[in-house]
């Protein structure tokens, strides 16, 4: 009773403080910064955010995901069954309109990632610390991640430099010139914190933030063609390519033989894997980060364990499920030798384990994205055929699987024993694993079939053998050739080529061709061909779409036609419409 009388006497002494709202476990913007744990779960959104653009998506989510980011629709990736027919398609380009769900969801996905990182920024604003500078550095590269990536897709966009939880209807835009130079100043921050190798892989890296400044110098100087910019894209390049060497030789948890690793299944599979070369390793289960002796790597996406991912049918559903082909659609030409309907009936499951979601097939896959022509075939025409990135451990075409056809062992020759061939397409260790070495079949399976694709890895948000090209294209954008060639022939020769290129070789086209090599699956594909073009032209872009673009239904889509006006996706519809109170210009092309 005493101690409740003398709260109440204590209450009583100051009315106005006893009714003044002090909330103990509601965080408001004035009390959620603290200490710097507070930012760093703040970050932990724009990681998650980040990540998902950087992966690729299962296909039954709404948002923005990393397939569109990659090239879905583009030059080196399109949609497969997925698809309604080919003229629903992103790569039916005179169909598309403003009303484009891609368009939308990556404009309010990098608009969500800056979102976060000016929410961290505010809140190492509110705190003093040691770790503000890291903090810092943190939220400053996803924001100029972020802008970077929307000035090279959509050119000049709004900017939001603070964290603002009020509506607004009025925003303008800026310039391409004004966003990139936005995302530069954001970068070189980040660049000058952010430390060289992180004690946690998944952390962001100075030479990742390097890497990207390169590609920013190089987007800034097409669009102004102030050529200073790339002697800038060069000197970034360097600083990454001399702390970050290539991978030359094999490496990391299947190179060697040796006892099997505590902990790690291998389902009466060796880990040593003889026929596999040092590209092959740099996609392997343990190898992907700088920690694990991958000099390489400059940030790799960590993938939970399967205890962690999702539960889905009898386990774990893997990111990734719509990325792959097709094959257990494909229908095989009468009297190919090969009897049945679907290919679920044709392989002999006592040898392919799995039947149709067998690893020789790249896993159980939805098969709504595949490689297209250019990258199965026309990139490897000729004197580029003889390249281990071209060798059937990493780039495979399928064997016929059926025990009783007279071509069970062969690879499938498309054009002689499929119904219909555009629905074939080869097979990227990057995407799925060749063996069942290294899964937890108990966790990564549905329906009896293992998830051997790439989503239960870890993903590249990207290697060293990209700041090469990116340095390629800087030196020859300012006159180097012989530059440019020593840096692609550099890839070249750590991939065993026997062709080498000569300096007169080399054009923007040969870098194209050469990142879809090395890169295909990795590269974030549209924003590379969209920076290509600056002031209101991208023949760059129209070329490789053009030429290149195939969908796996339909050969003629292209048939008779020269590429859309357009040179840059389109402001979407709906943020036009909502920015009552200032209009938003759209993009020349799509009025």
């Amino acid at each position: 009773m005493m101690s409740l009388a003398t709260a109440m006497i204590v209450c009583g002494c100051n009315d106005d403080a006893y009714l003044e709202e002090d909330p103990k476990t509601i965080f408001t913007m004035e009390n959620a910064f603290e200490k710097p744990a507070q930012v760093d779960d703040a970050l932990a959104m724009a990681y998650d955010r980040f990540n998902s653009l950087n992966g690729y998506g299962n296909g039954f989510v709404g948002g923005a995901d990393g397939n569109f980011f990659h090239g879905d629709g583009s030059d080196v990736l399109d949609g497969t069954q997925g698809q309604s027919s080919a003229s629903g398609a992103f790569s039916n380009y005179w169909a598309l309109t403003s009303t484009n769900g891609n368009f939308l969801n990556t404009w309010n996905a990098l608009y969500r990632l800056g979102a976060s990182a000016n929410l961290a920024l505010y809140g190492a604003g509110q705190i003093e610390s040691s770790e503000n500078p890291y903090l810092i550095a943190q939220a400053r590269f996803f924001r100029g991640w972020a802008y970077l990536r929307l000035a090279e897709m959509f050119g000049g966009v709004p900017i939001v430099k603070e964290f603002d939880s009020s509506l607004k209807f009025d925003y303008g835009r800026a310039s391409r010139k004004e966003t990139y130079e936005f995302a530069i100043d954001d970068l070189k921050a980040a660049v000058a914190d952010l430390p060289e190798f992180p004690k946690q892989d998944g952390r962001l890296s100075r030479g990742l933030a390097n890497h990207i400044l390169a590609e920013a110098y190089l987007a800034i100087g097409v669009e102004t063609g102030d050529s200073s910019y790339y002697d800038l894209a060069v000197t970034a390049a360097d600083d990454v390519i001399s702390k970050h060497p290539l991978m030359m030789e094999r490496f990391g948890s299947r190179s060697e033989k040796g006892t099997q690793p505590s902990g790690v299944p291998d389902n009466g599979v060796e880990r040593y894997r003889a026929d596999g070369n040092v590209f092959y390793d740099l996609f392997q289960i343990g190898n992907y980060n700088y920690s694990e002796g991958n000099t390489e790597s400059l940030g790799a996406r960590q993938t939970p364990s399967y205890e962690q991912s999702a539960s889905y049918g009898g386990g774990a559903m893997p990111l990734g499920i719509t990325i792959g082909p097709p094959y257990r659609d494909i229908i095989w030409k009468v009297g190919s030798g090969i009897p049945g309907g679907g290919s679920w009936q044709q392989i002999d499951p006592t040898e392919y384990i799995g039947g149709g979601g067998t690893f020789y097939l790249g896993g159980l896959s939805w098969g709504m994205i595949s490689t297209t022509n250019y990258v199965d075939e026309y990139i490897w025409r000729d004197q580029f055929a003889d390249d281990i990135r071209n060798d059937q451990i990493n780039l495979c075409d399928p064997v016929v699987m059926n025990a009783t056809s007279e071509y069970k062992g062969q690879r499938v020759k498309p054009e002689e024993v499929l119904e219909d061939p555009s629905r074939y397409s080869r097979i990227s260790s990057k995407m799925a694993m060749q063996d069942l070495w290294g899964w937890d079949i108990q966790h990564s399976s549905m329906f009896g079939t293992p998830f051997t694709n790439q989503w239960l890895r870890d993903w590249y948000i990207a290697r060293s053998a990209e700041t090469y090209l990116l340095r390629a294209e800087a030196k020859l954008r300012k006159g180097d050739k012989a530059g440019a060639a020593a840096d692609i022939n550099k890839l070249r020769e750590r991939a065993h080529a026997s062709y080498m290129y000569s300096a007169d070789e080399i054009d923007i086209y040969t870098i194209l061709d050469e990142r879809a090599r090395e890169l295909s699956w990795e590269e974030m594909r549209w924003p590379t061909l969209l920076r290509m073009g600056g002031n209101g032209k991208n023949e760059v872009m129209h070329h490789q779409l053009e030429k290149f673009s195939k969908h796996c239904f339909d050969d003629g889509v292209f048939a008779g036609k020269t590429f859309p006006e357009w040179t840059l996706f389109a402001i979407p519809f709906s943020v036009i419409n909502l920015n009552k109170d200032n209009q938003l210009q759209q993009n020349p092309g799509w009025n």
